[in-house]
């Protein structure tokens, strides 16, 4: 059958069809028109949801003579079309055009037929062929491409919008968007063919802008026009360009002062109504515009926030001017206009008197008629100031005469000079008081207390004495009034000591010594541990302006004699004792150590009826620098016939009020004849021998003269690893004539052996109470928050354990324990901020007070040396001297000694900080000291950093740890701290801030939780801290808004980059102390003072040699050293730093690590935490980084917390760890063992069930800690994780106690999901027992207990009724259970038997193997630094 033949038949039935349908409405099932993108594939739909016979579709309407492309018949495709490849056909009739092109823009026919032969349809369908324009939104000519734009035009300016190269053309619109709709605007359309395509195009002639400053305009397709062919509306925010530099009329300006360098924000009136904003500053054009699409900033020296404040950073002196934001809301417009103006705070908060320097208070001598001046430096605007004396709490204004110079930088300085006038008084209060206009900010007034010289009102008051025990506290009281000034007048000097105005007190300019005086509020003066100098007559002048009163004291010392009573020869009791002399005779009394001097006096009581006298009395009288010896020495006659007779010794003196002492003797008489001659020239010969030692001392003294100003012109070196030698060169005869010469002038000094030592003690002591009443909790707390170590100390929280399973350490439980034991060397480890030093700072403490139950009550000598302040110091004896004693100290090193070598002295030495200390690393005393060379009677206890420790060491010595805070610490800690404020709960304060237990470890940390609870009050906004850097930033914050609050300024930003640049410099260096001076001139002073001033930064001393020459002449200085308050604050700062190098590194791995190999992740790994908290950029090189290293992974992980502030963050990798065993073993580094701890934390925290823990040889048990698992070497232990599910405990040899055992099953009985316990290679009680295995018992969840003492060769299972192990004998079938389980009974089982267990496990059988079984390596190190720490070594 031909084409023309199958046409024909399918007309027929299309004529049958409708003849049949009867009238039957037919349903349209293609919509018609339908567009098809020129260019892809197009589908022309036409669905039919009933079944359907043949589907014939034609590219013409007349499908009467032409053949259809394409046809359907009963699933068989043909047509001419479909042979082509043109065309194909969908199962619902839908046509196919494979590649849709102009040719198919057109009218397509359907025909479709239900069945063969019978009834069919058609329908046309019109194609369109579209084409998308070069655009997906309109172009507007002022936006440059970009379909959103700012413009700032004239309202006669045209708009026109265009779409290029579309097909069909596109109608385009122009509206205006308000807060109730769109609007429409005037527009004319033009619409442009070029061949197939169109251009279309729509034009403003003028901009519609109805008396606003803004207007925001769309152009857009019409919403009803078909196809839709663009997906983007084109908007230009225009500014009225006529309008942009005026102020509008009628807006209500406001005048706001902001202090230079802040960062203020100018609010707008931005609401949800608002459709465009933008601000401009008049003279300089518009700043920033915003919409509600899109953000326009055109200065990049502001910014703009969300609700559209206009940000001004680091304003400056540039940034005054008017600025003003516009709002519009499509229909009305809002302005709001700024008259902004900036100040400058001067760097001192106060006036600077020229008498007082920089301080705000001060004191100075002048006469009426001087010329007082004050000065304000570097303000804007200009500050006021005032002169003015106070007199009975009125000010009283004076003359004076002021100049404002306006400085180069757009900044004030104003000087107020005054003449003092004559007033009646001694004194004057003066104030120089400081003012601004507007009050823009505040300043202090300056206070200058002037003594007056001059014919003034004399006080007749007479002196009244008192009398004070020598290194006693003294109190002198005077009057109140509006100022009190003490003064000390003695036969050398008139010094000023303090003065108090207004409630507060000062030292005065004219004393060295005021740091040894404190005067209270009230007037009163108080001398700490009064000294013999301080004798004198003491001046207290007190008045109201107007009126003048004086009290006078003539302060007098006085010195128990030591011993404290007479001594006389051949008596040992105090008060009274009976001698036994054969005749007549000598008696000698005397007193040591006495002030003032007193007289001694023989008297008979009993006798004198006899004929019994006293005759040829001699005194002997010697002044020890500041007290007396003075001994009596008699001949007694006694008389006739006397069997006994009764004398006394008393001293007599001015004083007797000061001293009772006597002493009663009986004399009893054996007989025979009395030789007085012969007794006289004994006694001649008794006084011959002190002058013949005191000539030959006289002759030793200038020979050793001769040889000091000998060696004074020697050359060459003369120091021993850079200290000062007290000897001359070795091995020379004048060498040992010299040291004999020395000895012997030491030998025969006046100060005897007990004198000394009570001297040296007594030195000591005075340095200690000063070291303990100044402690402050928190760093760069004020003096309110000053304690005494006894105040803030709780033991509880530093309870000692054992870090190497030494045996016999039980029961240390507190500091005091660690003097007890007979071991005479100690260490104790501890991290930072663990108290260490306030550890041995406590026992100092102890040992002055003599405290009761202490165990330094009956110790003569207690030295302690803080090493980190003894640069170059490698003698012992010679760091008592520089560090302890006072700098006029006349007591030696070779004296100290011979001290501390006398058999009947019990020595106790501290050495803290041996991890700070300069010279750990040089051959020094100290070694030789713990390994035991030195001071063997001595019991040493050396504090120092976990794993730094000396390199040889005595086998005895017994190592320590200091633990962390409990909570019963804690909350004792809390109760001290707080002690005149309601102190609140531990658990209340970590529930408030939700802290994680990331954070929940730090606080552990004594320092950090005291920190974390003196600022709880300031952290009121905190919500979740999930990351070490959350919570240094509040701590920072804090830190620097103290200078907000007390100084009304803050840190720059230029401050805080020279600080962090010195912090990383000096951790890369591994020195992170700087001298005071190096460290001013690379910060300033001014920078440096707010540095130490809110508690960054602190001073201390430390000892010098000085030069050469003054090593030679035994000259030494005191240099001051600067160091962050914690090491952890320096490691902040230093990440700051480490932010921009690494965030401007562009060279990949190899452009940064440079940086990261010379920081160690073992001694520095809150460096890198911080660095990824503080920078994304920084995290994911530092992740890089570690991830590079060996077993960097799980560091790398909780840097990943850090960069988040989310421990959700890890889920997933955490997960993937607890799938696997987690190891810890013995070689690894403490670092890598931590974050272990912290990562399986962090799974119980998110209920991450944990497969298994693996311990390699390194279990250790703290007894504090009964229901955690320990670790040895390094402290750490993990505490019961309930989602646990197997825990395996390797320890080869290792003889387990019964203390270990029950904390292993008391730790298992809280691990809920433990469903198996192994102990591998270890020796285990035959039975086992205890509260342990009780509470295994009561476990919900049953576990099996499995003992392997010998590997693998034999399995031990414990029945837990009887705490007995049995084992299975025969091997178990294929696919059987291992005994204890639900489907084998233990009782099937046989019990071990005791000579077994005695003969081969007990013998010596357990594994010894050494291998471990963890397939761990060398913990992570990704790129071995540069300078690595010893502690840090494998």
């Amino acid at each position: 059958m031909d084409n023309h033949s199958v046409a024909v038949m399918i007309h027929m039935m299309t004529l049958i069809a409708s003849i049949t349908s009867e009238g039957e409405i037919q349903q349209s099932n293609c919509r018609s028109p339908q567009y098809l993108e020129m260019g892809r594939e197009g589908v022309v739909k036409c669905s039919h949801g009933q079944t359907v016979y043949g589907y014939y579709w034609y590219d013409t309407t007349d499908s009467s003579r032409n053949q259809p492309i394409i046809r359907n018949e009963d699933g068989s495709k043909s047509g001419r079309g479909y042979a082509a490849g043109e065309y194909d056909i969908q199962n619902d009739g839908s046509l196919v055009i494979k590649s849709v092109s102009f040719d198919h823009d057109r009218v397509y026919k359907l025909l479709t037929a239900k069945r063969q032969f019978g009834e069919t349809s058609e329908e046309d369908v019109t194609v369109i062929v579209t084409v998308r324009p070069d655009e997906d939104f309109p172009l507007i000519d002022q936006c440059s491409g970009d379909v959103s734009c700012f413009a700032q035009l004239s309202p006669q300016t045209a708009l026109r919008c265009i779409v290029s190269n579309s097909r069909p053309a596109i109608n385009l619109r122009w509206s205006l968007p308000t807060s109730k709709g769109t609007l429409d605007v005037s527009y004319t359309s033009r619409v442009s063919p070029s061949g197939q395509l169109f251009t279309s195009e729509a034009s403003i002639d003028e901009i519609p802008f109805q008396g606003n400053s803004l207007l925001l305009l769309e152009c857009k397709q019409k919403r009803d026009d078909l196809p839709s062919l663009l997906t983007e509306t084109a908007t230009v925010l225009i500014q009225n360009r006529d309008l942009a530099q005026t102020i509008p009329p009628g807006a209500q300006t406001m005048t706001p002062y902001y202090q230079e360098g802040s960062s203020p924000q100018l609010l707008c009136d931005y609401s949800e109504n608002t459709i465009a904003m933008a601000w401009r500053r008049v003279n300089s054009g518009t700043l920033a515009a915003k919409t509600r699409q899109r953000v326009f900033k055109m200065s990049e020296d502001v910014g703009l926030s969300l609700d559209g404040s206009l940000i001004l950073p680091d304003i400056n002196l540039r940034d005054e001017g008017v600025y003003i934001c516009s709002t519009n809301d499509g229909e009305s417009e809002h302005d709001v206009v700024y008259d902004v103006h900036t100040y400058a705070i001067p760097v001192h908060p106060h006036p600077l008197i020229e008498a007082c320097g920089t301080r705000k208070v001060c004191s100075s001598v002048q006469v009426a008629g001087d010329v007082l001046s004050c000065e304000v430096e570097g303000a804007r605007p200009p500050v006021n100031l005032t002169w003015s004396v106070r007199a009975l709490n009125d000010d009283l204004t004076i003359d004076s005469e002021g100049t404002v110079n306006n400085q180069s930088d757009g900044l004030f300085s104003s000087i107020e000079s005054a003449t003092l006038p004559n007033l009646n008084t001694s004194f004057a209060v003066l104030y120089c008081t400081p003012s601004v206009e507007g009050d823009v900010f505040e300043l202090q007034d300056s206070l200058l207390l002037v003594e007056l010289v001059g014919p003034r009102p004399s006080f007749k008051t007479p002196p009244i004495t008192n009398w004070f025990e020598r290194d006693t506290d003294g109190e002198l009281s005077c009057g109140n009034g509006m100022y009190v000034v003490w003064k000390r007048r003695t036969a050398s000097a008139n010094d000023s000591i303090a003065f108090a105005v207004n409630g507060g007190t000062y030292p005065m300019d004219t004393t060295d010594r005021s740091n040894r005086f404190d005067m209270r509020t009230d007037g009163t003066l108080v001398l700490n541990s009064v000294l013999v100098d301080d004798e004198g007559i003491y001046v207290c002048v007190f008045g109201d302006g107007v009126t003048e009163s004086a009290t006078m004291y003539d302060l007098k010392v006085f010195a128990v004699p030591s011993p404290p009573h007479l001594v006389v020869e051949g008596c040992e009791q105090q008060s009274y004792c009976v001698l036994e002399k054969p005749s007549d005779g000598s008696v000698l009394c005397s007193v040591h150590g006495i002030r003032p001097e007193v007289k001694l006096t023989w008297t008979i009581q009993s006798g004198t009826e006899n004929g019994a006298t006293f005759v040829n009395h001699t005194v002997v009288r010697s002044i020890n620098r500041e007290t007396y010896d003075i001994s009596l020495h008699s001949y007694l006659r006694a008389g006739r016939t006397a069997e006994k007779i009764t004398i006394q010794c008393k001293a007599v003196g001015p004083h007797p009020e000061l001293f009772e002492l006597s002493s009663t003797l009986d004399v009893r008489f054996s007989g025979g004849e009395v030789n007085e001659d012969s007794n006289l020239a004994l006694l001649s010969l008794l006084l011959l021998i002190p002058l013949a030692i005191f000539v030959f001392v006289v002759i030793c003294i200038k020979v050793t003269r001769r040889r000091t100003n000998d060696t004074r012109g020697l050359s060459g070196d003369e120091t021993d690893s850079g200290r000062k030698r007290d000897r001359a060169v070795p091995d020379s005869p004048k060498a040992e004539l010299d040291e004999t010469q020395m000895t012997l002038l030491d030998s025969t000094a006046d100060t005897s052996q007990d004198q000394l030592m009570a001297d040296f003690v007594r030195q000591l002591k005075n340095k200690y109470r000063r070291w303990c009443a100044n402690v402050h909790p928190i760093p760069g707390g004020g003096k309110h928050q000053q304690r005494s170590i006894d105040q803030i100390y709780v033991d509880n929280g530093l309870e000692v354990s054992r870090s190497h399973n030494l045996a016999g350490a039980n029961g240390i439980q507190s500091y005091e324990d660690l003097f007890r034991l007979e071991a005479k060397r100690i260490i104790v480890e501890a991290d930072a901020g663990y108290g260490k030093s306030s550890m041995v700072m406590k026992a100092a403490d102890d040992w002055c007070k003599a405290k009761d139950g202490s165990p330094l009550k009956e110790v003569h000598v207690f030295i302690l040396l803080q090493m980190k302040s003894l640069k170059d110091i490698t003698s012992f004896y010679e760091a008592i001297v520089k560090s302890l004693l006072p700098e006029d100290t006349d007591i030696t090193k070779f004296m100290i000694e011979r001290l501390l070598k006398r058999r009947d002295v019990v020595v106790v030495i501290a050495l803290d900080g041996f991890d700070e200390y300069p010279g750990r690393d040089m051959k020094s005393d100290f070694k030789s000291i713990f390994s035991g060379d030195m001071l063997q009677g001595a019991q040493v206890v050396l504090v120092t950093r976990t794993d730094c420790l000396p390199s040889a060491l005595d086998p005895t010595t017994r190592h320590f740890r200091l633990t962390e805070f409990s909570d019963k610490a804690r909350q004792d800690y809390i109760h001290n701290s707080f002690q005149e404020h309601q102190s609140p709960a531990v658990n209340e304060l970590l529930d408030k801030f939700s802290v994680s237990s990331i954070i929940n470890n730090l606080l552990k940390v004594p320092l950090f939780f005291t920190m974390f609870v003196h600022l709880t009050n300031e952290l009121k906004d905190a919500d979740t801290i999930e990351s070490t850097t959350r919570l240094f930033e509040l701590f920072m914050k804090i830190f620097e808004n103290r200078l907000r609050e007390k100084e009304g300024r803050v840190l720059s930003k230029r401050h805080i980059a020279l600080l962090s640049k010195i912090a990383l410099e000096g951790v890369e260096g591994n020195e992170i102390a700087w001298p005071k001076q190096a460290l001013l001139r690379r910060l300033g002073t001014d920078c440096f003072n707010d540095f130490v001033h809110i508690g960054i930064l602190v001073e201390e001393e430390e000892g010098d040699d000085g030069s050469s020459m003054e090593k030679k002449i035994g000259i030494t200085k005191s240099t001051r050293k600067v160091k962050f308050t914690h090491k952890i604050i320096c490691e902040w700062y230093a990440a700051i730093c480490l932010v921009r190098y690494l965030e401007k590194s562009q060279f990949g791995l190899r452009g940064y690590e440079r940086h990261l190999r010379k920081l160690n992740p073992f001694e520095l790994q809150y460096l890198y935490k911080f660095t990824c908290g503080m920078s994304s950029i920084a995290a994911r090189r530092i992740i890089q980084y570690l991830d590079s290293g060996v077993n960097g992974h799980e560091f790398a992980l909780l840097c990943k917390v850090e960069e988040t502030d989310q421990i959700e963050s890890i889920t997933e990798d955490i997960k993937k760890i607890c799938e696997e065993s987690v190891s810890f073993f013995e070689p690894s580094s403490r670092l890598l063992r931590a974050s272990k701890v912290q990562l399986l934390e962090i799974a119980f925290q998110l209920k991450i069930p944990i497969k298994s823990v693996f311990f390699d040889r390194c279990y250790a048990f703290f007894e504090e800690f009964p229901d955690s698992l320990g670790m040895k070497s390094n402290g750490l232990r993990i505490p019961p994780l309930a989602n646990l599910q197997e825990l395996e405990i390797y320890s080869p040899g290792h003889k387990m106690t019964e203390g270990e055992c029950n904390n292993i099953l008391t730790y298992a009985s809280k691990c809920d999901a433990l469903v198996e316990l192994r102990l591998s290679k270890t020796l285990q009680p035959m039975v086992m027992g205890g509260d342990g295995l009780r509470a295994i018992r009561a476990k919900k969840i049953k576990c099996t207990l499995m003992w392997l003492p010998e590997g693998d060769k034999l399995t031990y299972f414990l029945e837990q009724e009887t705490g007995r192990w049995k084992f299975y004998r025969k091997e178990l079938p294929i696919g059987g259970d291992f005994p204890g389980t639900a489907k084998s009974r233990l009782e099937d089982l046989e019990y071990l038997d005791e000579d077994y267990y005695k003969d081969t496990l007990e013998g010596g059988r357990v594994g010894k193997d050494t291998e471990p079984s963890s397939q761990e390596t060398e913990p992570l190190n990704p790129v071995k630094p540069e300078a690595e720490s010893k502690s840090a070594e494998a």
